[in-house]
């Protein structure tokens, strides 16, 4: 089987994934909590994250294709695009051999349609977080105090949910 040219390799340290905040009906966002010990190795040295569904691009895969394998895969969800809200663009060393991967995240707003967590695919990482739904300004200051945390810009995703809580504004503003 061929490289993903999506997924960073020593090689080509260049990463694509699309990221989902989904919403549902009371307009809370979906997101993982992942316990320390349920991190993944990639993560050592981190504690308690929090995350949006973020998935890698995998050949001749249309993004709505991505979203929805994402929302399924992680959330057990599935939902309707609504918009493009923005990308979040990063870097940090591959763990294995410490080269510096550029990663850029496309993210998409979702509003949910079904969600039953039981049927998230067990084999992924994903399966091992808590799905918790936060109101937008939570979850906002959340990801700021994480990313100061950590110094890692993709562990921020508070401009994406700034930019959700822009887009809803403007979406039901009567201006």
């Amino acid at each position: 089987m061929s490289q993903n040219i999506f997924q960073a390799s020593k090689e080509y340290p260049f990463h694509i994934s699309v990221g989902v905040v989904l919403t549902n009906s009371d307009g809370l966002i979906c997101c993982h909590f992942y316990k320390k010990t349920d991190l993944p190795i990639e993560s050592e040295g981190k504690s308690d994250l929090y995350l949006l569904m973020r998935e890698t691009i995998q050949q001749n895969e249309s993004l709505e294709t991505v979203i929805s394998r994402g929302l399924q895969e992680e959330f057990g969800a599935r939902g309707i695009l609504k918009a493009y809200i923005g990308s979040i663009k990063s870097s940090f060393p591959l763990r294995i051999s410490k080269v510096e991967i550029e990663k850029t995240t496309l993210y998409f707003h979702v509003e949910m349609t079904e969600f039953n967590p039981l049927t998230r695919d067990q084999d992924e990482v994903e399966s091992k977080s808590v799905i918790q739904w936060i109101n937008a300004e939570d979850l906002e200051h959340v990801f700021m105090e994480q990313g100061s945390k950590y110094n890692r810009s993709d562990l921020d995703e508070s401009p994406i949910v700034r930019n959700y809580i822009k887009y809803v504004k403007s979406k039901y503003s009567k201006i």
